[in-house]
C-alpha cells in the first residue's frame, strides 16, 4: 500500500510550466516530477480511488438476550452473537484497509493536483481543476498530444536535414542538440543520433581537397561499432577537429557562416577567359588597308606587263 505523506519535496521553480507548446517534452519532464513526489502511480491510474459502493458493510446486530427468552432461544441467540463478533472483527479489518486505501489515494491525488496547479497555464488549469489527477493526465494527452506529434516531426526533420557548414561548429551543435533533446530518448537512440550528425557534416567530392571531418568519420567507423556511438563524445570530437584546423587562425581568416565545400566543381575563371580573348585579338593577322580601286588595279597590271 502506497503512502504519500513522506513524499520528497520539490521546489516550485523545478516544476516545468506547460503553455500549450512542446507537450511531449513537458510530459517527459513531469514524469520525473511525479516520480520524485511519489504520486506517479496515482497520475497514470495504477492506483485508483476505491469504489465507495464496495465499502464494507457492517453485519446485522443480533437481538439482545433477555430473561424472557426460553433456554433454546437464548442459546440460539448466543450463537448469533458469537458469529456476529467474528463478523465484526473481519468487518473492522476490511474497513481499516478500505479507509487506508481511500486516504492514500486522496493524499496522492491532492498532491498531484497541486503539482498540476503549479505546472499548467491558468487557462488550462481552469478546465481540469475539478478532475482527478489521472483524468487530468489523460485529458492533457487527448488535447495536446496531436500537436505534439507535429512538433516532434519538426524536430526530427531539423536534425535530419540540417547541414553543418565550415564555420565554428559550437553554435551549430548547440542548436542541433536542442532539437534532438526535444525528441524522447526512446524514439531516437544516441547511436542513431550520432550517425545522423556525422552524415550532416560538410564533405567534398574533390580529389584535390579533403574534408576536415573525413578522418574523424573514418576513424569512428573503423574503431567503433555503429550501435555503440556516444553522442556526447561525437559532439566533442567535432569541436576538437575544427579547433585543431581553424582554432589558431584569427577570426577574419576562419571560415564564415555558410561556407561549404564546392562539391569538386571548379569555379569559372572569367578573368582568364578575358585575357585569352585579348591575346587572340593581339595575335590576329592585321589587315593590309582598304582594297585598291579598279583604276589602280589597271595601272598596277600594266606596269607589271611592261
Amino acid at each position: 500500500m502506497s503512502s504519500y505523506n513522506k513524499s520528497t519535496s520539490i521546489n516550485v521553480s523545478d516544476i516545468p510550466r506547460f503553455t500549450r507548446h512542446k507537450f511531449q517534452a513537458w510530459k517527459d519532464k513531469m514524469v520525473g516530477v511525479f516520480m520524485i513526489s511519489k504520486v506517479y502511480d496515482v497520475v497514470k491510474g495504477d492506483t485508483t480511488k476505491p469504489d465507495e459502493t464496495k465499502c464494507p458493510k457492517m453485519p446485522s446486530t443480533p437481538p439482545i438476550i433477555t430473561g424472557k427468552m426460553s433456554n433454546v432461544d437464548a442459546e440460539k441467540t448466543a450463537r448469533y452473537w458469537t458469529q456476529f463478533n467474528v463478523q465484526m472483527n473481519y468487518y473492522n479489518m476490511q474497513l481499516v484497509d478500505f479507509n487506508c486505501k481511500l486516504s492514500a489515494w486522496t493524499d496522492g491525488n491532492s498532491q498531484a493536483m497541486g503539482v498540476f496547479n503549479r505546472a499548467l497555464d491558468i487557462g488550462i488549469w481552469d478546465q481540469v481543476k475539478d478532475k482527478t489527477a489521472a483524468a487530468t493526465w489523460t485529458w492533457l494527452g487527448e488535447h495536446y498530444a496531436k500537436s505534439s506529434i507535429m512538433e516532434l516531426l519538426e524536430h526530427f526533420r531539423y536534425i535530419k536535414d540540417y547541414r553543418f557548414d565550415l564555420s565554428d561548429p559550437s553554435p551549430q551543435l548547440s542548436q542541433w542538440m536542442h532539437h534532438y533533446g526535444s525528441i524522447p530518448a526512446h524514439m531516437i537512440s544516441a547511436s542513431l543520433a550520432s550517425i545522423i550528425l556525422i552524415s550532416n557534416l560538410p564533405t567534398t567530392n574533390s580529389v584535390r581537397q579533403e574534408s576536415i571531418y573525413r578522418r574523424l568519420v573514418e576513424t569512428m567507423f573503423k574503431d567503433e561499432i555503429a550501435t555503440s556511438f556516444d553522442l556526447a563524445k561525437t559532439v566533442d570530437s567535432v569541436r576538437d577537429v575544427w579547433a585543431a584546423r581553424f582554432g589558431s587562425l584569427p577570426p577574419s581568416q576562419q571560415p564564415r557562416k555558410g561556407t561549404t565545400y564546392n562539391k569538386g566543381k571548379a569555379p569559372a575563371n572569367k578573368p582568364q577567359q578575358k585575357q585569352q580573348t585579348q591575346v587572340q585579338r593581339n595575335t590576329a593577322i592585321k589587315g593590309k588597308g582598304p582594297n585598291p580601286q579598279y583604276s589602280e588595279q589597271q595601272s598596277t597590271d600594266s606596269g607589271s606587263s611592261q
